[in-house]
């Protein structure tokens, strides 16, 4: 069985799928690979499961350095105004925007209000972007996930279902 190994300071082997139906072992660094593959021999079956749902959907989209620039500014320059709109109107206090490499999260917001936006969000339609920017600012009132903050969101965004995102 292939796979790709990764080893690390971590105590537990984890297994994990990827886009494509590749097989991730992530290993403590000294656990001696013959025990990793009478592991996999005994999750043989759940791998194999898995591999087939995970092989049927794409691989994520990679993008050279240029793109990734190019996105970075036309991003900005969409989230920018949204930003602006929706603090004025919500009285958020936010200390910048920057927009980032991040491909796993759309946008975070720090302790000290700092805004933070994926470059991926180029691509995504206004009402998008929209729910990004109001989620963040929320966050500057509420650095959490409570009640009261998805509250607030229900407040601003029309788009928003009525229940936390899953």
């Amino acid at each position: 069985m292939e796979y790709q190994l990764i080893r690390s300071r971590r105590k537990t082997l984890e297994i994990s799928i990827k886009p494509g139906g590749i097989l991730v072992v992530r290993a403590p660094l000294r656990f001696p690979k013959k025990q990793i593959e009478a592991f996999l021999l005994q999750k043989q079956s759940w791998i194999l499961e898995k591999q087939k749902v995970m092989a049927e959907k794409p691989a994520p989209k990679e993008y050279s350095l240029e793109e990734i620039n190019i996105m970075k500014q036309t991003a900005l320059a969409r989230i920018l105004p949204r930003v602006e709109y929706y603090s004025n109107l919500m009285g958020a206090q936010y200390c910048g925007v920057n927009v980032t490499g991040a491909k796993k999260r759309w946008g975070s917001c720090s302790a000290k209000n700092s805004l933070n936006f994926s470059f991926l969000l180029a691509e995504k339609p206004l009402e998008f972007i929209d729910s990004v920017v109001i989620h963040e600012l929320c966050h500057t009132f509420h650095h959490d996930h409570s009640p009261a903050f998805w509250q607030m969101v229900r407040h601003y965004d029309h788009h928003f279902p009525g229940k936390r995102p899953g």
